[in-house]
């Protein structure tokens, strides 16, 4: 048996960045049409801050002046100690903090992004304004760390095992782009009613939206779709919840019960992927193919037949299964009733269930934190 493989290549081009920071009131129109406007533009909302920063980012001539280079603030190599220093104050403010000390401690982060311009330089040391323009390989690829030199750890990357660094947990899901406005105005909604509790996502720059085109591939998106990247804290200690936990996982099941949304393949947990293949029109020509290729399941594991609906459910029904996002609540004992968590229906999607301090009749909405 033979698998053929097709590659293409295209010449060198240049690309033109820019990056632009709004209000976010129109955010859902601007969406639905952004990915249209600019071939690599993307957009990250900062919900607490009610604001979006729009990149926009095209292709530009070979001839065009620029050696402009993305060194991402996040891929750098930083002082160990200030990064030791950083988990430590993000665990104290989750497990210790008020929400007003995470609100006020959530803002810093995207100033010093957009003071130090996102980690872009004109010319590969300093940055003289926008737009940056340089080739696509010193564009698209970024940060150094990788391959900062060996210090004996007095540096590293955020993500160095050896070290107790920043941490932090990414889920991602895709919306078709037809139901996209519906949706963003939804979590707007929410945002209103209970902003503080989306200080935690403004902490890690936001929620960042990339735009996908629709593909034949059996597993590929059937519409245009935009992909939502939403990054938060998560412990490391097993069965601890999360301060405001509620509000990222009303947003998933929102994405996923109400808008059809699909999950992405490699960033989220259990419980999103119950039932996902079906949402796939061609998942029976997929199962086909991989039963054609890998009779054996040399290839498989328990994991992938659950995930693709082979055999069992990748959801895991026990005390505080909810809590580590290995089940969708049904009953307080999934999330951390000692611990003052119990399973609640959503704010704005009431057949979501959340693990939430809310009480369980009535609740009262946020109000907005006083502007220091």
């Amino acid at each position: 048996m033979h698998v053929q493989v097709t590659l293409a290549l295209q010449p060198m081009f240049k690309r033109s960045v820019t990056f632009e920071k709004r209000d976010d009131t129109d955010f859902a129109s601007q969406a639905a049409m952004w990915g249209g406007l600019y071939e690599f533009g993307d957009m990250a909302w900062l919900p607490r801050q009610g604001k979006v920063i729009y990149r926009k980012d095209d292709r530009v001539p070979v001839s065009t002046k620029g050696n402009g280079l993305n060194d991402y603030l996040g891929f750098r190599s930083n002082p160990t100690l200030a990064l030791i220093t950083a988990r430590a104050t993000e665990e104290h403010l989750e497990e210790d903090g008020s929400d007003i000390a995470r609100c006020l401690a959530a803002r810093a982060p995207s100033v010093l992004f957009e003071l130090q311009a996102y980690g872009f330089t004109n010319d590969g040391s300093f940055f003289t304004g926008w737009p940056v323009v340089g080739f696509q390989n010193r564009i698209q690829a970024s940060g150094t760390c990788i391959s900062s030199p060996e210090d004996g750890l007095l540096s590293s990357c955020t993500w160095d095992p050896r070290i107790r660094s920043p941490f932090f947990y990414n889920s991602g899901f895709s919306v078709a782009l037809s139901k996209e406005p519906a949706f963003i105005a939804e979590m707007q909604k929410l945002r209103d009613l209970k902003p503080r509790a989306f200080c935690g996502l403004d902490a890690k720059l936001g929620v960042l939206l990339r735009y996908v085109r629709a593909s034949s591939a059996y597993l590929g998106k059937s519409e245009d779709s935009i992909d939502f990247d939403v990054t938060y804290y998560r412990s490391y200690t097993e069965g601890e919840p999360r301060a405001n936990s509620d509000v990222v996982d009303e947003i998933e099941q929102l994405a996923l019960r109400k808008y059809g949304a699909v999950p992405h393949w490699g960033k989220n947990r259990n419980f999103v992927f119950d039932g996902v293949i079906a949402k796939y029109p061609k998942a029976a020509e997929f199962l086909k193919v991989k039963a054609r290729y890998d009779p054996d399941g040399i290839f498989s594991s328990e994991w992938s037949d659950q995930v693709l609906g082979i055999k069992g459910s990748p959801n895991i029904v026990e005390k505080g299964c909810a809590i580590e996002g290995l089940c969708v609540c049904s009953k307080d004992s999934h999330c951390a009733p000692e611990k003052g968590y119990f399973c609640r229906p959503g704010t704005v999607f009431s057949e979501a269930r959340v693990c939430s301090t809310r009480a369980a009749f009535g609740d009262e909405s946020d109000d907005l934190l006083e502007e220091q």
